[in-house]
């Protein structure tokens, strides 16, 4: 009697280890099918002079690659190369300060759709973009939208702000490339969807400015349109045959004397920018070593906007060779939100980018599958 009870009960031990390594092995392979590169590897330290290492290409019908990035080095200029870039970024049209004063007014709790549209009817021009805009969006909705107000109302706020920054912000930088460098409109996608997925991502962590997050997101990227528009001959070279076995920032270094976040930085001081703002153009990619000398609020935000920037460039590749930066676990953790990009990644976020990308008039087909290779 002894005897069987004794094999019974070692089949249902072995019974038990086998099912909880199944489990596991689900588990893990469900996470691979939903994570991308930049979260299957840990962080690897940023080398001197080291080359960025190789990931494995995600499938998709686009040809987009990714590569792991390494977190970068702190922020530097070669003052040779950037004196010329320097001069050149002088010929930018100056920010019309009158603009900050707009934000602040969409940024206002006491605002309403009138109101915002009340501002925004003065540009006849910039009505008509958002009538347009709002009306393509809206297709096969009843009836159409005939006014301003009803543009904000049917957009929302926060979208209606991140199309009148980018439309004011493209005009200023309007200069047609010549040069095969980044796809203008992709990368205003791009940042239009930052924006969004920015501030979303702020308003679920709490203790943090999502207005503040979403104009950063926005802008985040602006040293690539900067050098895109201005310097179009010069960027392609960013793609120059034997260049893989470095990273962009690393390339752009070589090419500007500075990456697009320290040349983005310098076009904000020119502008005369918010202090706070240039600040987080500078950090928004949390280069190593660079401490973050923000208010509380404020850094939780440039944090919200390092997150949105990978998540977005997860679904939405915007240049051959895409590169994605490891999600330190500290900072979803600093945010209150989960590790996993699969988490992270929900149905709504999704949403947010995809129609932020929509209304750029981007191509969300080139979104990738969700399995990685």
């Amino acid at each position: 009697m002894l005897i069987p009870l004794c094999v019974a009960t070692v089949f249902m031990f072995v019974a038990i280890v086998a099912a909880r390594a199944y489990a596991r092995a689900a588990a893990r392979k469900l996470l691979e099918e939903s994570t991308p590169p930049s979260q299957l590897a840990p962080a690897i330290p940023q080398v001197a002079g080291a080359a960025t290492p190789a990931v494995r290409a995600v499938p998709d019908q686009s040809q987009f690659k990714w590569r792991m990035r390494p977190q970068s080095g702190g922020y530097s200029v070669s003052i040779a190369v950037m004196e010329e870039v320097s001069a050149g970024l002088q010929s930018v049209p100056p920010f019309p300060q009158a603009l900050l004063r707009v934000i602040r007014e969409l940024d206002s709790a006491g605002s309403s759709a009138k109101s915002v549209a009340d501002i925004l009817a003065t540009d006849p021009v910039l009505a008509a973009s958002l009538l347009r805009i709002a009306n393509s969006a809206s297709m096969g909705l009843r009836g159409e939208v005939v006014t301003v107000s009803q543009a904000v109302a049917f957009l929302g706020f926060s979208m209606t702000k991140s199309l009148f920054l980018r439309l004011q912000v493209g005009a200023l930088l309007s200069q047609p490339g010549r040069g095969t460098g980044y796809d203008s409109e992709k990368l205003w996608g791009h940042s239009m969807a930052v924006a969004q997925a920015a501030e979303e991502l702020a308003r679920r962590a709490g203790g943090t400015d999502p207005q503040l997050a979403l104009t950063a997101g926005l802008l985040h990227d602006i040293g690539k349109v900067a050098i895109n528009c201005y310097f179009p001959d010069r960027v392609r070279e960013l793609w120059a045959p034997g260049s893989d076995d470095v990273s962009f920032l690393a390339r752009e270094r070589q090419l500007f004397g500075a990456d697009h976040a320290g040349l983005g930085t310098h076009l904000a001081k020119l502008w005369k920018l918010p202090e706070e703002l240039t600040e987080m153009i500078r950090l928004h990619h949390l280069p190593q070593g660079e401490p973050i000398n923000l208010r509380p609020d404020a850094r939780r935000a440039l944090l919200a906007v390092f997150v949105a920037n990978q998540l977005v460039k997860y679904c939405h590749p915007y240049c051959e060779g895409m590169e994605i930066d490891v999600i330190p676990p500290e900072v979803t953790t600093e945010l209150g939100l989960p590790n996993a990009v699969a988490e992270l990644l929900d149905n709504r976020l999704r949403e947010i980018i995809t129609r932020a990308v929509s209304l750029n008039g981007g191509n969300t087909a080139e979104t990738p599958s969700k399995k990685a290779a």
